[in-house]
């Protein structure tokens, strides 16, 4: 609560039920900004939406060979322009990327296979990295995933993985092309 007060998020105000009682409430004021923060940062994503043909290379280690996975795949605007999803080969949609005003961050979900909340600062220059921790096929571990923006056709991005004694190893590359 105490960032919450402090960050102006939340301030004193008349309660619901007995607006003769102070109580903590939202900063309407404040909050009021963050639907046009959240909808020019979703604007920066905008050229992701459509479909893509994808190439995941995975080198070699002690217990499996090198190799390379090919797929497609569809990314959309949904939930009234406030996520990015997945969209699957049955037309479900998975959320997938958003911006979060109240952090000023962006929040990558996994939520199939891979779960877990990973989060970036947002876009320097063409790139944008993601890290956090997650679960992916039964494995606790912490991802780093670095993007980079080539056209807007064209962009790829590195897993790495950061090991017990702090240094990122990577794990694998995606190669994104529009379809």
């Amino acid at each position: 609560m105490e960032e919450l007060f402090g960050r102006g998020i939340m301030v004193m105000g008349p309660a619901k039920n007995d607006p003769g009682r102070m109580t903590g409430t939202f900063n309407m004021e404040l909050l009021a900004k963050f639907p046009a923060l959240r909808a020019a940062e979703m604007e920066k994503m905008r050229w992701i939406e459509g479909e893509w043909n994808s190439v995941n290379r995975v080198p070699a280690t002690s217990k499996n060979p090198a190799y390379e996975d090919v797929n497609t795949g569809t990314y959309r605007f949904c939930e009234k322009d406030s996520w990015i999803c997945l969209v699957g080969k049955d037309g479900r949609e998975r959320k997938y990327l958003t911006f979060d005003p109240f952090s000023g961050q962006w929040i990558y979900v996994l939520l199939e296979g891979g779960y877990g909340i990973l989060r970036s600062p947002g876009w320097s220059g063409n790139g944008i990295v993601f890290e956090g921790e997650m679960t992916m096929v039964g494995v606790n571990c912490v991802l780093r995933q670095t993007w980079k923006k080539k056209s807007d056709d064209e962009f790829m991005f590195v897993n790495e993985e950061k090991l017990a004694h702090g240094n990122w190893v990577y794990v694998d590359e995606w190669e994104m092309k529009r379809k």
